[in-house]
């Protein structure tokens, strides 16, 4: 299982600090690519450096210049937004430089619904993605459902069914009552949210708990 460990990624945000070590200890070009990704995103960090502590231990420090005066402060004093990109972006530019397969689970969760198409569109770009690397995650953010974004084939729903297992379904083989498939300049985030797609089981028990005033 090797083979499958060298190309796949599965990304938790356990450890920013570790994760970022880990992942630019393997190429300088992954260190390169992250501060090309940050610059691109407008943190207002100009460089970052990881300091080697006891006990191995690390301590990341970011980069400020304001008015022509430079800084640092550690990453732990930056925002939770800036921490998560910091761990997400190592692994990203690993996957884009490489060509693996990247696996984040909730990939929307404290990241701005800019960032998370800016993030989508390094995969898509094949000028940047000339490795075929590979980004699957999971999200709730449905700004990024649409046709402009992807393709039918590549959006999965998941739904949970009444045995309390769940069934994985992609939007190309979704049927209609009349068999007719979903047309390729649909709203598929709107279609989502009318229920359409079959993969929301709890939206009419809110309904329910709405009107009759009971709990769940």
């Amino acid at each position: 299982m090797q083979w499958f460990e060298d190309a796949v990624d599965f990304l938790n945000y356990g450890n920013p600090y570790q994760e970022l070590r880990t992942a630019i200890a393997q190429s300088e070009d992954i260190k390169h690519l992250v501060l090309n990704m940050v610059k691109e995103i407008d943190l207002d960090i100009e460089d970052f450096r990881i300091e080697e502590k006891d006990d191995d231990r690390i301590e990341i420090f970011t980069k400020h210049t304001v008015d022509g005066y430079s800084a640092e402060i550690t990453l732990s004093e930056e925002s939770s937004g800036t921490k998560k990109l910091f761990s997400l972006l190592p692994f990203i530019a690993k996957s884009l430089i490489y060509g693996t397969t990247l696996i984040i689970d909730e990939l929307d969760a404290k990241i701005h619904t800019v960032l998370l198409r800016y993030v989508i569109n390094l995969f898509t770009d094949m000028s940047i993605n000339k490795n075929g690397g590979q980004l699957i995650f999971t999200s709730h953010d449905l700004s990024a459902m649409n046709n402009e974004v992807f393709r039918r084939d590549e959006i999965w729903f998941v739904a949970k069914g009444k045995e309390q297992n769940s069934g994985l379904y992609s939007l190309v083989e979704f049927k209609n009552d009349k068999g007719e498939s979903v047309r390729k300049d649909a709203k598929y985030g709107k279609q989502y949210l009318e229920g359409k797609y079959g993969a929301d089981p709890y939206m009419r028990k809110i309904i329910d708990w709405s009107e009759s005033g009971t709990k769940p």
